[in-house]
């Protein structure tokens, strides 16, 4: 099988662990809403500052230094001595969480319940430093059909229990379950997709080769976590629980389907790109298609957000999420903006620069967007720290645009040609629905059908090829 058809076959099947894993756990977090409250969810938001950001740390960049390496540079070697490396350092920092961060956590919020969800919530530490090395073999394989069923069958065990928890009172623990237990389901199943076992084999060389090219791509790792949850950490210290909750709320509307799609291509193109990472045409012209496909489909997702978010919280979810709903518009402009330069850090990753890709994450979060966060907290609350959030962003797309136009010859005006239909597409929906709206009284459910019906007539009309692309590979691949 060539490499272009083992890109595609990949891209497929990390397409289905998207709408199935990914939307099952959308459903599952929607539910849940339902039945749990604000208060709850921020709870799990400010405990998650703390886990996820230890999570990223007990990768070590060992994942991306092992599908990077050259396939006549890899032996079992790498892979053992990374293996044991992995798992001494997750004891160590699991460790530092359970004596250490999860006190002064719960003292610097003023919530004791963090004492017992810390602990817990932190266990995917541990677990995941087992199946490490089984994902990194899969996704140089390109085989993402395995990893998509290990992942599917463990998010149905786990929401469903999830689900069962919450109608059944156990309110925050719920949450947590659905949060932990899946590793539990995935231990096994890794091994068993890979039949790889560790030996005990350790190699100095090795452990050496594999961190100073992870060195830079943990660090990068570390401030992306760190720019994904300062919002988190700032809510829940200046304002309180249960604006955190309803920030959690609107995050996840815009931005939980996005980061799930662009995980989905970052698991597929990064071993692509590294695979191609001589022919740097090739590499500029893959990345253009891909922030065009992607656009296509996060554009008409934020459009319903900014029209019907009012209409799909209330109706929905409830009364006690309207806080949500202007912080919800504004991320969703947002991820307008973080569109245009999605998978940027996967390119200086796989030609060799994860340095260059960690200071501009560096630089962005130190100089945007944590001022704009705590200045829009300070000032406004939640809709201040969407607003930051808005702002960041626009000044990552400039300095990501320059970086690009220097390293790969890029143009602002190339990014911006590729995702010109669909920006147009947006645009002449947003504008007439929004006069609908104005002007007359319509049903929003009839205006969300219209919206839709508008979308699929506008993208036959200006994306009929990458539409027509897009179901093909979708709905007809055995063709």
């Amino acid at each position: 099988m060539s490499s272009s058809q083992k890109l595609k076959k990949g891209l497929l099947w990390s397409v289905v662990e998207v709408l199935v894993k990914r939307g099952f756990d959308l459903i599952v977090t929607l539910v849940l809403a339902n039945i749990l409250f604000p208060e709850q969810f921020g709870i799990i938001g400010m405990a998650t500052v703390v886990t996820s950001f230890v999570l990223v740390l007990s990768d070590v960049g060992i994942s991306s230094a092992l599908i990077q390496k050259a396939k006549e540079d890899l032996n079992d070697s790498h892979l053992f001595t990374a293996f044991w490396a992995g798992i001494i350092w997750a004891i160590f920092l699991y460790a530092v969480v359970y004596f250490i961060l999860t006190p002064l956590v719960s003292v610097f919020y003023s919530q004791s319940i963090l004492l017992k969800v810390i602990p817990i919530l932190s266990l995917p530490i541990l677990i995941s430093s087992f199946n490490n090395i089984q994902q990194a073999i899969l996704k140089r394989a390109l085989d993402f059909k395995k990893i998509a069923l290990v992942k599917n069958t463990a998010t149905f065990v786990g929401g469903t229990g999830a689900i069962v928890m919450a109608l059944n009172g156990f309110g925050i623990w719920a949450l947590v379950f659905n949060v932990v237990f899946p590793f539990f389901v995935m231990l096994p199943l890794f091994f068993y997709a890979t039949k790889w076992l560790p030996k005990f084999v350790w190699d100095t060389k090795s452990f050496k080769e594999i961190f100073s090219f992870g060195l830079y791509t943990l660090g990068t790792s570390i401030i992306i976590n760190i720019t994904t949850h300062i919002d988190y950490l700032i809510i829940g210290k200046l304002i309180s629980a249960a604006a955190l909750g309803a920030y959690t709320f609107a995050f996840m509307l815009t931005n939980l389907i996005r980061a799930q799609i662009t995980s989905m291509l970052n698991r597929v193109m990064f071993p692509f790109y590294s695979s191609i990472q001589s022919d740097l045409g090739a590499v500029t012209a893959h990345y253009l298609k891909i922030i065009k496909y992607y656009a296509i489909i996060i554009y008409p997702l934020m459009l319903g957000v900014l029209l019907f978010s009012d209409t799909i919280i209330i109706d929905f979810f409830g009364q006690k999420w309207f806080d949500a709903i202007r912080p919800a518009k504004i991320l969703a402009l947002s991820v307008l903006v973080t569109v245009l330069t999605n998978g940027y850090n996967l390119i200086f990753r796989s030609i060799g620069k994860p340095k260059l890709e960690m200071l501009i994450q560096l630089g962005v979060l130190v100089f945007f967007l944590i001022p704009a966060i705590y200045m829009g907290a300070h000032y406004n609350g939640i809709i201040g720290v969407s607003y930051g959030i808005l702002i960041a962003s626009v000044f990552n797309f400039i300095v990501v645009s320059i970086a690009l136009k220097y390293y790969l010859n890029i143009s602002i005006i190339s990014i911006l040609q590729t995702v010109s239909p669909v920006v147009l597409t947006f645009m002449i929906v947003f504008i007439f629905i929004s006069m609908l709206i104005q002007w007359f009284v319509i049903s929003k459910y009839i205006l969300i059908a219209l919206t839709v019906l508008c979308v699929i007539a506008l993208y036959s009309l200006f994306l009929k090829k990458e539409v027509s692309f897009l179901k093909a590979k979708l709905f007809n691949n055995k063709k």
